[in-house]
């Protein structure tokens, strides 16, 4: 059998929200591309590290993601600048779109079925509502099936038309970033798109993703919400403005990881309307739980509270734990931050979870937002607690059915009229201290 061995990986931690997506997407792409006859990985938090449990070490797990690492089809016909339409950044798009390396055939396959589908719809740039509309529904048919887990974590097609999960934006941009397009040009940035052979920089920027250690050549490109210490601008550094400084594998695997946030329309039973968004682990803001706290912050976008765990899991076993994110307290489901810290500790400690990194989705400017880590609730189980929820709320006896039989009431007599005679003070008898003489009411 062969052994597991536990791999530290510093540059994956719970903060910011893009060091925590890159930890799911390297447990996610090896549990699904590595071979068969190796035991699927599993993964675990450790303080402020993810501790990767898998058959490769150091070298091995550098040499899956240089040379055996295939990018899942990232697309996104439906948005401006996602490389489809005239203007827009084509350079990615274009180098993996007329790729012959094997390790892009997927990629190939997607960008052509997203071509099929703006010629069956004579798209030509970017389509308004109702356009957008028909095409959503048309890449949802047409698309590959390795494309459609990226489809679930983008958007949900629903009676009310699309609807799009905080943690991608608006359909994969977050106001003028576009991710897809960036995505792909940080793949031509670290791969030989004629060959599929890595860059002589992919090496040691993956060291520095991975393991945290210090490297040259980082880009200015822009990397959004997920990483507002990289993201640069006004009061950035020790100067008035600073430029964005980002690893392209960060923003390549914090993708990859951020698949694994599927949503989905649901519908509750009781329910006669059309389905809801539900997306994992997500609440209305609430500005409270933090030093910082105030009314202002309920204008975030969301709350996002990223699961913790210290037992080491599999890629299943995190799908089902994400599947059900849904907090709920006994009678509803978690609507805000504070609701969700009620009904926290229920569900972390029956699925194993040790904690939950909060984050808002606070604006930055104009439609940009910052996902801004907020603080760390940790589960413990509550004995009382988890009895009250056991036992429900009291039970109250049920009232007498209506046409059920009861004895008659005998007549009222004539009521007497009652005077309020209020008796002068009077003195009361002396024991132990002094007692005081009150005026008696008497009916």
């Amino acid at each position: 059998m062969t052994p597991m061995n536990p791999l530290p990986l510093p540059g994956c931690a719970p903060t910011p929200l893009a060091h925590y997506l890159k930890a799911l997407g390297v447990l996610r792409l090896l549990s699904e591309q590595l071979p068969p006859d190796l035991p699927r990985p599993r993964g675990c938090w450790q303080g402020e590290t993810f501790i990767l449990h898998s058959s490769l070490d150091r070298a091995g797990l550098e040499k899956f993601f240089l040379h055996d690492y295939r990018p899942t089809p990232i697309l996104a016909p439906w948005n401006g600048g996602s490389g489809f339409f005239e203007g827009d950044q084509q350079n990615g798009i274009s180098a993996l779109a007329a790729s012959d390396a094997l390790r892009f055939q997927n990629f190939r396959e997607g960008v052509d079925a997203a071509r099929s589908a703006l010629a069956r719809l004579k798209l030509t740039e970017k389509p308004e509502k109702e356009n957008k509309d028909a095409l959503l529904q048309l890449c949802r048919s047409i698309f590959p099936g390795h494309t459609l887990e990226w489809l679930d974590a983008a958007l949900v097609l629903t009676g009310d038309g699309p609807k799009f999960p905080p943690l991608l934006g608006t359909g994969g941009n977050d106001g003028r970033l576009e991710f897809t397009n960036n995505f792909m040009q940080r793949l031509v940035e670290l791969f030989d798109p004629a060959t599929g052979q890595p860059a002589p920089a992919a090496s040691p920027l993956l060291a520095g993703s991975l393991f945290s250690e210090p490297v040259r050549g980082l880009s200015d490109n822009a990397i959004g919400q997920f990483f507002p210490h990289a993201a640069g601008g006004a009061n950035s550094s020790s100067g008035f403005d600073a430029k964005s400084l980002v690893n392209p594998w960060d923003f390549i695997l914090m993708l990859e990881g951020a698949l694994l946030f599927g949503a989905a329309a649901v519908k509750r039973l009781e329910s006669a309307g059309p389905g809801e968004l539900a997306y994992p682990f997500s609440v209305r803001p609430s500005g409270f739980g933090y030093a910082s706290g105030s009314d202002a912050d309920t204008a975030a976008r969301c709350e996002l509270w990223a699961p913790l765990w210290e037992n080491p899991a599999s890629l299943p076993e995190l799908r089902a734990v994400l599947g059900e994110g849904r907090a709920r307290l006994p009678d509803r489901a978690a609507r805000d931050g504070f609701e969700f810290t009620r009904a926290v500790a229920s569900l972390g400690v029956d699925r194993g979870l040790s904690a939950f990194q909060r984050y808002s989705f606070a604006p930055r400017n104009g439609l940009a937002f910052f996902a801004t880590p907020l603080d760390r609730v940790h589960v413990r189980r509550r004995p009382l607690r988890t009895l009250g929820a056991a036992l429900g709320k009291p039970r109250v006896a049920p009232r007498t059915p209506c046409g059920a039989r009861r004895r008659p009431r005998p007549p009222a007599g004539p009521r007497r009229p009652r005077r309020l005679r209020v008796h002068p003070r009077r003195r009361q008898p002396r024991r132990g201290p002094r007692a005081v003489g009150l005026p008696t009411l008497q009916l």
